[in-house]
């Protein structure tokens, strides 16, 4: 049972290593994004 707790240990601390990042700059950097490009235009009502 004890390599059971080891390697749940590290799966754990990867996941940990992996979301860290996006944990840590989730609040700092408030980018706005640039507007939708108008990708479908109505040709029916085109005059």
């Amino acid at each position: 049972m004890n390599e059971g707790w080891i390697v749940l240990a590290i799966c754990f601390l990867f996941v940990l290593g992996a979301a860290l990042p996006l944990i840590r700059d989730r609040g700092s950097d408030k980018t706005n994004l640039p507007p939708r490009k108008e990708t479908l235009r109505d040709w029916r009502n085109e005059k």
